[in-house]
């Protein structure tokens, strides 16, 4: 797996594709109504990257294998922090290359990233619906360091 850095070109269809699955994937989780999730999502992605792929601090890349992309990886890393560590904003294999264990090697690639530029500690989020995504994290070595919990009142 070789990471590439993501061109402004990539940038527009993968923004707008993550902007539609974040806000699907907080509205399963019931972290949002449905009506304005979108709009919501939208409105996040901007504020986070308002420079698009040249945004401070973040590095987004295409992972590729043998020339073809494969997948996605966009890395943040907070320069405020005294100790550098960098989060897994989003990292997904496209849908017709799965089941192959890229998975693990863009997540190999974004822990190679880690080594090289001196960070310690890789972070990342996951839907606690997403049960293929959490085997594949706890395969790979990430332990849990918080849980979010809800209770719908009725």
């Amino acid at each position: 797996m070789i990471l590439e850095p993501m061109t402004a070109e990539r940038f527009g269809p993968w923004n707008d594709q993550l902007v539609l699955s974040y806000a699907r994937e907080k509205v399963e989780s019931g972290s949002w109504l449905e009506d304005g999730a979108v709009a919501r999502s939208c409105r996040e992605q901007a504020e986070l990257l308002p420079d698009g792929v040249d945004t401070d601090g973040h590095d987004l890349f295409v992972g590729t294998v043998d020339g073809v992309e494969v997948g996605v990886l966009w890395l943040f890393t907070d320069p405020d922090l005294t100790v550098p560590e960098t989060y897994i904003y989003d990292i997904e294999v496209r849908a017709d290359h799965r089941g192959r264990g890229l998975g693990r090697e863009l997540l190999e690639a974004a822990e190679g990233w880690c080594a090289d530029h001196s960070i310690g500690v890789l972070r990342l989020h996951v839907f606690a619906h997403n049960e293929t995504a959490i085997g594949l994290y706890e395969t790979s070595g990430f332990g849990t360091t918080s849980h979010t919990m809800a209770k719908t009142i009725r």
